[in-house]
């Protein structure tokens, strides 16, 4: 509140836009955990001239006071891996596996999924490639399903995988790998060191499985 804002013409600009400059403070979790707090510059744009040109930052209202911020989870293992898949490799579909957004159900339509639309009963696979060897003990993921209104379901089966030198390995879990829709589904196991995990899953014949996010 208060923020001094000046704006100014810039000609060269997304074909000439005027542009709003001030400063603002940013929220974030350190590596501990904790709040911080930094002042930083920004520049809003004209709405319609930020368009569709991909994933990005993007929003229209900014919060007045920090208990109106919503900060996003701490960043995990899997947050901070690289993502692979087999077939659709479309880079603004395949950050919602690991982008730690949960959505409200499969009616949210307010963010992204990744599938393999078109395929049906057809054997497909995610891959993490982590950024450093860890321990993990536990994984969490989010099946979508559209029926109604598209042709994306919940996968018939699906299994875990972790990486032992080049070799993949099963993972031995206690849970079943559920394949309900609309929450995160845990499979808890004994702790495996490792530089990557992998998820293979068989599609449902009647559609192709979509997921949300993996933790």
């Amino acid at each position: 509140m208060g923020a001094k804002l000046t704006a100014e013409f810039k000609p060269d600009l997304l074909n000439g836009v005027t542009i709003i400059k001030g400063k603002a403070f940013a929220l974030a979790y350190d590596a501990e955990g904790k709040v911080t707090r930094t002042e930083q510059d920004f520049t809003a744009i004209p709405y319609y001239a930020w368009a569709n040109r991909g994933r990005g930052e993007m929003i229209v209202w900014l919060p007045n006071n920090e208990s109106s911020v919503k900060l996003p989870p701490p960043p995990t293992i899997a947050s901070k891996s690289k993502v692979s898949a087999s077939e659709n490799q479309n880079p603004n579909l395949i950050v919602a596996i690991n982008d730690q957004s949960e959505p409200r159900s499969s009616r949210d339509n307010s963010d992204i999924y990744f599938h393999w639309w078109p395929k049906k009963g057809t054997a497909e696979w995610v891959e993490y490639a982590f950024e450093k060897p860890s321990t993990v003990s536990e994984t969490e993921v989010y099946w979508y399903d559209d029926t109604g209104r598209g042709e994306c379901r919940t996968p018939a089966s699906w299994r875990l995988l972790y990486k032992d030198g080049e070799t993949w390995k099963p993972v031995e879990t206690a849970d079943a790998y559920g394949v309900e829709k609309d929450r995160l589904i845990s499979s808890l196991s004994n702790p495996v060191a490792t530089t990557g995990c992998a998820s293979k899953s068989r599609c449902n014949r009647i559609g192709r499985p979509a997921s949300r996010s993996g933790r």
